[in-house]
């Protein structure tokens, strides 16, 4: 992997393809549940590490192996490298509407399943319309803001005759608008929305299309300390209804009307701000192998079972490795695979003070103290000393890849 290249995204933006593994990875900490998350989660990102390269025009493009991989790994492959190129060009965007914020990825699925039964007698709500994951920009002493976003990709190659490409992206803009509005937040239409496509074989390079709704969706102001601030253990509330559950206010000379969907009512906001925020951090945990760091955050229909059981580094992320760059420690969880002949450690953890507060349950400390560390996080020539590709995030976590040494073997 090339350590600069380009996505286009109303313009360029610059990014490196470990940061694309570690948007993938941050993505789907929370959505595979099992005692194999563990790898699960690593594997996710890591198996596209000889899927990404910079092209001769700089930008990021696919690689030979990733272009011809078979029909039903094409599928899969654009999927989720389409939340790695959405989920980035997202966060992008969101900092450019809030730049003094950090922002932080929750997957919607583990947010609705704490307020609305997606299982059991109402399992076929797992597939109604919504987006598919939400974006909290937050800021010590202000309101958090939330953006819905959804990602989609595709691998039609573009032709000078049928357009097809641009067609497939057009077509899933369109549905995911669609999705965007299976979910509400407050008064109708008022939460912002990203619609993502990513054309992995567009011109150039890779191209991330983007569809926008304006609005702007604001939680009520948690006070450290005070009733409702995210360190409170909340419970589910998973009788909030859905049938008929968004009101459309009259337009255009149509009628007001109520139609099917998962809608944030004024009197749920404090507690879904509680939710967002203690999702999130349940998600941070679980990216550094956290157990039953990450059960006290989630509610019984989140899955709080699936984490709150011993680990074990064979089948699951354990909280047991640390590294140190740029004179900071890191703590997390690691795991080594192999690329056909070689051999390469993955580490995803967080800085350790941030884990430390984040680990016992202090979440509003966390923020002020994440928030603070923005300037201190390793510069880009200290993350050189770094033994592979590095990756840091704004809300303290880090993703690192190093390729281990050849390992001989003798013969008994």
């Amino acid at each position: 992997m090339r350590p600069v290249a380009k996505a286009n995204v109303g313009g360029s933006l610059d990014l490196a393809p470990w940061q694309v593994l570690h948007a993938v990875a941050r993505g789907y900490v929370l959505a595979g549940q099992g005692m194999g998350r563990g790898l699960a989660e690593h594997w996710l990102s890591l198996k596209y590490c000889e899927a990404l390269h910079g092209n001769r025009a700089g930008a990021m493009d696919l690689t030979d192996k990733g272009r011809t991989a078979e029909r039903w790994y094409k599928s899969m492959q654009a999927r989720e490298l389409a939340v790695g190129f959405g989920l980035a060009a997202a966060e992008h965007i969101v900092r450019k509407w809030y730049p003094d914020h950090i922002v932080s990825v929750v997957d919607t699925s583990t947010i609705l399943r704490a307020g609305w039964a997606l299982g059991g007698a109402q399992r076929d709500k797992g597939s109604r319309p919504r987006p598919d994951f939400l974006i909290e920009a937050w800021k010590p002493g202000e309101p958090s803001k939330v953006t819905f976003v959804v990602c989609r990709g595709n691998h039609q190659k573009p032709s000078k005759r049928s357009g097809r490409t641009r067609s497939t992206t057009i077509q899933q803009l369109v549905k995911g608008s669609e999705l965007a509005e299976g979910m509400q937040i407050g008064e109708w239409n008022s939460t912002p929305c990203l619609m993502l496509s990513t054309e992995l074989m567009g011109q150039g390079g890779v191209v991330v299309n983007t569809l926008q709704s304006p609005g702007e969706a604001r939680l009520p102001l948690r006070i450290p300390g005070a009733p409702g601030n995210a360190d409170v253990e909340i419970d589910g509330k998973s009788g909030i209804p859905y049938p008929n559950a968004i009101r459309i206010p009259a337009r255009e000379g149509r009628r007001a009307r109520n139609v099917d969907g998962f809608q944030v009512g004024e009197n749920d906001l404090v507690w879904f701000g509680q939710l967002l925020a203690r999702t999130g951090a349940a998600g941070l945990t679980a990216f550094a192998g956290g157990g039953k760091k990450t059960a006290q955050y989630l509610t019984k229909h989140q899955g709080r079972e699936h984490y709150d059981v011993p680990t074990f580094a064979a089948t699951s992320s354990s909280h047991d490795a640390e590294i140190t760059v740029g004179g900071r420690k890191l703590v997390g969880t690691d795991h080594v695979f192999r690329m056909e002949t070689v051999r390469i450690e993955a580490f995803s953890g967080m800085d350790a003070d941030l884990y430390g507060l984040i680990s016992e349950g202090r979440v509003e400390e966390y923020r002020r103290a994440a928030y603070e560390l923005r300037s201190a996080l390793p510069s880009p020539e200290e993350a050189r000393k770094w033994n592979g590709p590095i990756s840091f995030h704004e809300d303290g976590t880090v993703m690192a890849l190093s390729i281990l040494p050849v390992r001989r073997r003798n013969a008994l």
